[in-house]
């Protein structure tokens, strides 16, 4: 193929909390005996923009230049529910554990819990027989991920899982005009859930129980709420980002293992803009180690800052959008890369 026959990529790059150790003196010490030319570079002669502080919700619908944040249940649910309805109200329903501490119950994530299928199946058909009267009735999107759809848009404010996770939820729990049946509904489940088989099974082997259910993510997707990006190419496994690449119309793939790897499944005849979402190999930055984190750094150094890098310096990536999650945006052009005057700088410096 002739160079003439190449049309460049437009690229946002992003992997959240990827850098926010460096807001902290023990990760700009645990960085610097790295040696992560190609990324330094890569930063230090861009264009910086400071970003808020937002949801990995909120930045992936910024990222993917959606007018609005999307909402996550309904979102997400159209990836992992077959038979998806836009015009529904959805609510996002995570089994986890409650832990009793003094006069409050702790919040446990799911992915704390090693939930199997089996056991995420069960506990739903325990729900949906004890609910049925109430017309309320669990949808499976993965083991840790269930559903409730309503035909109509309902008052319901709720709090992020996220923010939620190992706090106290005593001030946490669904607010609005229904706020008295939601918490209801959520002791029931702990009664319903304590003597299920699957938490019997647990207690014996020693294993956490799930025994409860936490709801969040309300909304219902209107036409306002998106931009068609049918021009684009989304590249992550997580299933918002799926979601929103199905609403949008644009493809979506899970990420390749490199850089490598990518350019070869990509169609270098017609200039899209590619979304590459990458995710760490732990769950998050707090239970990483440090040397998982330096571990990563260099392996993404070799893997994908290299191929960026060059991609930039050849013209084949015409725009390179760069976001690791530490409160500031990156955008690298070919002409960026002329900067002479802007020496390699420290990474905890750019």
């Amino acid at each position: 193929m002739r160079e003439s026959d190449n049309a460049g990529q437009a690229v946002t790059f992003w992997l959240p909390e990827l850098l926010i150790p460096l807001q902290s003196e023990e990760g700009s010490a645990l960085i610097k005996p790295l040696s992560l030319p190609n990324l330094q570079t890569l930063l230090s002669k861009a264009d910086v923009f400071s970003a808020k502080k937002s949801s990995f919700h909120q930045q992936a619908s910024y990222l993917f230049h959606q007018p609005h944040s999307l909402p996550v249940a309904s979102t997400m649910a159209a990836n992992q529910i077959a038979d998806y309805d836009p015009s529904a109200f959805w609510l996002r329903v995570e089994p986890l554990q409650m832990v009793p501490d003094r006069d409050t119950l702790v919040l446990i994530p799911p992915q704390d819990l090693a939930i199997t299928e089996e056991e995420s199946k069960a506990l739903i058909d325990s729900f949906n027989a004890h609910f049925e009267q109430d017309r309320v009735q669990l949808e499976y999107g993965s083991s840790q991920d269930w559903y409730l759809r309503v035909a109509q848009p309902i008052d319901i404010q709720t709090v992020p899982l996220a923010q939620a996770a190992y706090q106290s939820v005593n001030e946490l729990y669904p607010q609005g005009n229904a706020a008295t049946y939601w918490h209801q509904m959520m002791n029931e489940v702990q009664m319903l859930f304590y003597t299920h088989p699957v938490n019997e099974a647990r207690r014996e082997k020693g294993w956490p129980e799930i025994n409860s259910i936490w709801i969040w993510g309300e909304g219902q997707i209107t036409s306002d709420m998106l931009q068609p990006r049918e021009n684009a190419v989304i590249w992550s496994a997580h299933p918002y980002l799926q979601g929103m690449g199905q609403l949008t119309n644009a493809s979506s793939f899970e990420v390749p293992k490199n850089y490598q790897a990518w350019t070869k499944l990509i169609d270098k005849k017609q200039n899209k803009h590619h979304l590459i979402h990458l995710e760490p190999p732990y769950q998050t930055l707090q239970n990483s180690t440090e040397q998982a984190w330096q571990d990563f750094l260099l392996e993404l150094e070799e893997a994908w800052f290299s191929g960026l890098l060059n991609a930039v310096r050849q013209q084949e990536i015409t725009s390179l959008f760069i976001d690791l999650g530490n409160q500031k945006r990156y955008h690298l052009t070919s002409k960026h890369m002329k900067r002479f005057w802007r020496f390699k700088k420290s990474l905890t410096k750019v």
